[in-house]
């Protein structure tokens, strides 16, 4: 299955139906990405399987390359400033780190998501600061103090505890395109499994075929979330409105004419947990 999945992570519809198999059917744990034990691409890990470090967004091969020949070099790393002092010139950046973060790859290491994006700009200037220094010929104190003076001194995370669940989940979307520790609708998936007729991979075309599942013109009810909204104005200046919904293994455009907008305006909102029957255009 870490194969399969490794095939179609371009993919993310394919690959969301591929997570709620393994979560629900055969009860096998998706992990997130890790630094300290991920590999390029998804991998076997216990009884579950790893989200590969190539799949997070902004961070390229080279970089994947590079932490996994330090790894093998010099061993695991023990906390964040550790991961930043090795890999800084390494094809690692701001950007990079703060998609670590976010994705849950650095959380095999001390401290929470949110205290990691608050003292990575700190840890970044700080190595970037002795670098310049470096090459500059300037000494600092620390190059005249041993190892356990310089730990006295590393840097101290501020209490600011972690981030909300719903918020942990929607820094994992916007890294990795999915949801990996959880799902926003998990609590009412009993209650969307009962009201609807169809999911939204029902309506993408079968790679063979190239038809999806439902039929042109039926009635079917979807349920999910509202992610994205956008208005449009008919040529009478009547509104119209273009619906991304998502439920538990994708996602799907609606579009809602002026008369059913209308009537619905209130409900359609941004995060807004709705069902929805139209008709549909295949």
């Amino acid at each position: 299955m870490a194969a399969l999945m490794s095939s179609v992570m371009d993919n993310v519809s394919k690959f969301s139906e591929y997570i709620l198999t393994c979560r629900r059917m055969m009860d096998i744990a998706i992990l997130p990405p890790d630094i300290n034990e991920g590999e390029s691409g998804f991998s076997v890990s216990g009884d579950g399987i790893r989200y590969g470090l190539s799949a997070i967004k902004s961070v390229g091969r080279p970089v994947v390359d590079a932490i996994l020949e330090e790894r093998k070099k010099n061993g695991i790393f023990s906390s964040m400033e550790d991961f930043i002092n090795r890999m800084t010139n390494k094809e690692v950046n701001r950007r990079t780190i703060e998609n670590f973060i976010k994705s849950g790859a650095m959380d095999s290491l001390p401290g929470t998501r949110r205290q990691k994006v608050a003292v990575a700009p700190i840890l970044l200037d700080n190595k970037a600061r002795e670098r310049k220094n470096a090459w500059e010929g300037q000494m600092s104190l620390f190059d005249f103090v041993d190892e356990t003076t310089k730990r006295s001194y590393e840097t101290v995370y501020p209490d600011v505890g972690e981030y909300e669940k719903s918020d942990l989940l929607a820094l994992e979307k916007e890294v990795l395109g999915i949801y990996v520790s959880g799902h926003p609708l998990e609590e009412q998936e009993e209650c969307w499994r009962k009201n609807i007729s169809a999911v939204t991979t029902d309506f993408q075309p079968d790679e063979e075929t190239g038809f999806p599942s439902v039929t042109d013109g039926a009635k079917e009810i979807v349920g999910g979330i509202i992610t994205d909204k956008k208005i449009k104005y008919t040529k009478n200046n009547k509104t119209m409105a273009f619906l991304t919904l998502e439920d538990l293994v994708g996602s799907m455009e609606i579009v809602v004419f002026p008369r059913d907008y209308e009537k619905n305006a209130p409900m359609m909102q941004t995060d807004a947990r709705v069902f929805i029957q139209g008709r549909v255009s295949a």
